[in-house]
């Protein structure tokens, strides 16, 4: 076969129409399996008729027969291998459609399951761009702050705060990727809430929010807390006066001198009073006006002292005792006779008051500075009452020696 009847073979050849080229001109899906099936069963035999076509053709341009023989064989071994690719990076491809296919609905299973979270969670969730705008606005933000999440989109994140300054305290730095506190939120009917609030970036350069309404958790720990400090300080008072009880009165006056030694350049007074002829005027009158009695001089005391430095203390029965800080005796015995004048005003039947007060000194404790201040109490008893004694080294006559009056912890009556 000469050179020239050979080219012309090979040109025959190359005008016979591939498999992809037919399945390209007809749009058959790859997707499409049943349709992808009869495209390769017609693809095969046409690609057999053409070879037994072309097979026929060479044999009319030349006689040797093998050579014919051994061209259509070429032709058509080169169309199976060809179908047998295309077939294989068809089923390659229907493989990786499927895996797509699973992974996207895995996808949108996902997508509908956070989005479920995000409508059904009853915490306040916010999407915010990188300019701090809101552009997503769950349902749980909408019931708490009363927004719909047409009104919100695109207004600052600083709207919902009552105090906007809140704004740059919930924003995370260049060298953070989260901030947490407690902010107080404005409504959109102006009501206040307040919000255990987390702002976080985002990889996208935008934040999350994530916050709990805590306010009625906080209403519920100020009431605790106030209950709390009802009750501790129902029990360091007496019922009946409204002043401290005895038990209260030793832990402060063992705070004050402590206090005391730590700066010996400042002074301590106590006053210690007594209502004379109390018993006398419970009898007569009943145990009802002998309460008011001793209520009235819970009161007067409450009057005659400072507020926030000096403590009243009833100290047992008709007993009353006055802790003054930073007061010397002089000072002492002005609080002493205007507590006395005013309960004497009360006029209730021969009642009134006899005190005794006492200034700590440095080797005082508890029970010695009580004891100074009882002892000139019982010397204005012993004196004629309704007076006031100093427990003074300067005034002999009302230190009494204790082995002439004794420690009286309940009055002379």
């Amino acid at each position: 076969m000469c050179e020239s009847e050979i080219r012309k073979i090979m040109i025959f050849f190359k005008i016979i129409p591939e498999l992809g080229q037919i399945l390209q001109r007809l749009g058959i899906p790859v997707s499409n399996g049943k349709a992808l099936n009869l495209a390769m069963a017609a693809a095969l035999v046409g690609s057999s008729a053409l070879t037994a076509g072309a097979a026929c053709a060479v044999f009319r341009l030349t006689p040797a027969w093998y050579v014919t023989a051994a061209l259509g064989g070429a032709a058509l071994l080169w169309n199976l291998l060809l179908a047998l690719s295309i077939s294989k990076q068809i089923t390659a491809d229907q493989a990786d459609i499927s895996k797509n296919r699973v992974l996207f609905r895995r996808f949108q299973n996902t997508t509908r399951y956070f989005e479920s979270i995000l409508q059904d969670s009853s915490d306040i969730i916010i999407s915010l761009d990188a300019d701090y705008l809101i552009f997503k606005f769950a349902a749980g933000a909408q019931n708490h702050l009363g927004y719909s999440q047409e009104e919100i989109l695109g207004k600052p994140f600083e709207i919902l705060f009552t105090d906007k300054a809140d704004k740059d305290k919930m924003h995370p730095s260049s060298d953070q990727n989260s901030v947490n506190g407690e902010v107080p939120m404005k409504t959109k009917s102006g009501k206040t809430i307040v919000a255990n609030m987390c702002v976080s970036k985002m990889r996208d350069g935008g934040y999350v929010v994530t916050a709990q309404d805590i306010t009625e958790k906080k209403n519920l720990q100020e009431q605790l807390a106030k209950n709390n400090e009802k009750l501790n300080r129902l029990a360091i008072t007496d019922d009946l006066t409204g002043l401290f009880n005895c038990r209260h009165f030793y832990e402060v006056i063992a705070s004050e001198l402590s206090r005391l030694k730590r700066h010996p350049d400042r002074t301590l007074s106590i006053i210690y009073l007594d209502i004379d002829k109390f018993k006398e005027y419970n009898d007569t009158e009943g145990h009802q006006m002998g309460d008011h009695v001793l209520k009235s001089l819970g009161d007067v005391v409450n009057a005659c002292v400072r507020k926030g430095v000096d403590s009243g203390f009833r100290y047992g029965g008709d007993e009353f005792v006055v802790i003054l800080p930073d007061t010397g005796m002089d000072k002492a015995m002005v609080a002493a006779e205007r507590v006395r004048k005013q309960f004497r005003a009360l006029k209730f039947g021969e009642t009134s008051l006899s005190v005794g007060i006492a200034e700590a000194k440095e080797d005082d404790n508890e029970t010695t500075l009580v004891r100074r201040a009882d002892m000139a109490m019982y010397a204005s008893k012993k004196s004629g009452k309704d007076r006031i004694t100093l427990a003074t080294d300067n005034h002999p006559e009302y230190n009494i020696p204790p082995s002439d009056t004794g420690y009286f912890p309940a009055g002379g009556g």
